[in-house]
């Protein structure tokens, strides 16, 4: 949706140009009919006989962390997909902009075999006919885990890559639970003689507290910090039942964006009087994500919204400087009904990989998914124990393996897996019997054990594993938590050319009447010139 219009057109041409030149390409897909491929080849762990090498297109890496003489085409990961099944990948190009390359490569007919593409080059590759079919593939050779994770979000995800009822691509997942939680600092909570907050009256009266009586010590007590954006307090609009940002049904079954509803207003009201009263950073719009972390790791900040994975951030260097730092998550502010509400997240996540039509062995890429998720996830008993034996061959830093340097370099989970693998560990730790989790688990069921013995004196890393894997999933599935599907989560024509400024006007309202540099009567200005400046034509486009 950032695309410029000029790309948008640029992009088309260079389509155009690359249909009417045959898509001729000297790599191993070629545009040649795909050969009729042996059934025997579908088999989601079958070995080829010969290799089968396919061309990628992908993000440029940023691994820095392979052992030395490794690379992102020949690594252990890699290395494992080629001894089981004998695929190989080879590097096309890597880019920091995939629209852009992606077009170039088009005007020379030269598409790589495989390529991770968003949603908009995800429809105009198959408005021109440029990608396989992927249906068969799919249906014989994805391995049962992977099936098993697309299936958790029920038609959600797999609906998104259909056309015409044929699966044209592999959608990246964005599992779900991911949003944001208050994080309260439970030592300050019991210094000052208060309680957990529940209700939004709550939780301001707690931030006023902190405030008012220093609990940090040191003069210059904030009760929070946020995002220059404001997004990131999305817990304090939905308690007033506004969700900004996010296109939502309403009652009468029409799809509709939040930032311009009516409860918006209450809920920018409200934020207004809190930062005025001294609640919220007074310079949150200035200052620098560094700046931010530095408030809360010097102890100067008593609660924050964040997702479960807080733990991966700096803040959890807080308890660098205090060792008493007793960070807690909890599902507040809930509403007058004692509900926690979220938008669900677009289930696609980080993208969708297509697969150039007439590549003559579609099937190897999906089975270089299959055993590539296997591998990152320690999915079965072949991975963990290959892993084992090439335990030399592993990333340098002992950390978990990440997705960048693998053949395909694609994230899939199950919508629910915090859930999965918060009840995993408590499973385990309760039987005493770490066998019966996954492999790349049991780093979290330690770390838990170790907070369990020795609280925060644990070193930073095993407390930051603690406070997301334990802490974070725990509340990421309170009961009281309400998931409203989202509307809408893809671009329409009119947005291509209009989202980017529309988004802008947006934000720059939001922040001027939080800080009151603007009344808040600027809102149902902001509402009536998005209306009239392209809104009402993109609300229009999706509903139809």
């Amino acid at each position: 949706m950032r695309k410029s219009r000029k790309f948008a057109v640029i992009l088309t041409a260079c389509i155009s140009l690359l249909v009417a030149s045959g898509c001729n390409s000297a790599n191993s897909g070629g545009n040649e009919a795909a050969a009729p491929v042996n059934e025997n080849d579908y088999n989601p762990y079958g070995k080829y006989e010969t290799p089968v090498e396919f061309t990628i297109g992908r993000h440029t890496n940023r691994v820095n962390n392979l052992p030395e003489g490794d690379t992102i085409e020949n690594n252990l990961a890699t290395r494992y997909v080629e001894s089981k099944v004998n695929v190989k990948a080879k590097v096309a190009w890597e880019t920091d902009d995939m629209g852009q390359k992606l077009s170039l490569s088009m005007t020379t007919g030269d598409l790589p075999d495989v390529m991770l593409v968003n949603r908009e080059l995800f429809n105009q590759l198959v408005d021109n006919d440029l990608i396989a079919d992927l249906t068969e593939v799919y249906e014989k050779t994805a391995s049962d885990g992977i099936k098993k994770i697309y299936d958790s979000y029920s038609e959600l995800l797999m609906d998104q890559v259909k056309v015409d009822g044929k699966i044209m691509g592999l959608p990246m997942t964005n599992i779900g639970n991911q949003h944001q939680l208050l994080w309260v600092r439970k030592d300050w909570v019991d210094k000052v003689g208060a309680e957990l907050p529940k209700s939004l009256d709550d939780v301001w009266n707690l931030s006023k507290t902190f405030v008012e009586k220093d609990a940090s010590g040191t003069g210059k007590t904030v009760g929070f910090v946020m995002d220059q954006n404001a997004m990131n307090f999305s817990p304090v609009f939905a308690a007033h039942d506004a969700f900004p940002a996010q296109w939502i049904t309403n009652k009468e079954g029409q799809v509709v964006y939040g930032s311009v509803q009516p409860e918006m207003k209450e809920a920018l009201a409200d934020l207004s009087e809190r930062y005025k009263e001294g609640l919220i950073d007074k310079q949150f719009a200035v200052r620098s994500n560094e700046e931010k972390e530095a408030l809360v790791i010097n102890g100067q900040v008593g609660m924050l919204f964040n997702p479960w994975w807080i733990g991966y951030t700096n803040y959890k260097d807080s308890i660098k400087k205090d060792p008493n730092a007793e960070w807690v998550a909890i599902s507040a502010p809930v509403d007058d009904n004692g509900k926690f509400k979220t938008i669900r997240q677009d289930p696609i996540g980080g993208g969708i990989v297509v697969v150039k039509k007439g590549f003559k062995h579609p099937e190897a890429i999906m089975k270089s998914i299959n055993l590539t998720t296997d591998f990152l996830y320690s999915m079965t008993d072949d991975a963990v124990q290959y892993k084992k034996e090439h335990s030399d061959e592993l990333l340098t830093d002992a950390s978990r393996w990440n997705n960048d340097p693998t053949q395909i370099p694609m994230q899939i989970d199950y919508d629910d897996v915090l859930k999965r693998y918060y009840d995993d560990i408590m499973q385990a730790d309760k039987s005493g019997d770490e066998s019966t989790i996954q492999e790349d688990r049991i780093v979290s069921l330690r770390a838990y054990q170790e907070f369990k013995k020795q609280g925060s004196a644990i070193d930073v890393n095993t407390y930051g594993e603690y406070i997301s894997r334990i802490e974070g999933q725990r509340e990421a599935n309170n009961e009281n938590l309400e998931v409203i599907a989202g509307g809408f989560y893809g671009t329409t024509e009119t947005m291509k050319m209009k989202w980017a400024n529309l988004q802008k006007m947006e934000e720059e309202m939001i922040l001027k009447i939080i800080m009151g540099e603007a009344k808040i009567d600027e809102f149902d200005k902001f509402v009536a010139t998005w209306h009239r400046t392209g809104g009402d034509e993109i609300a229009k486009e999706i509903n139809q």
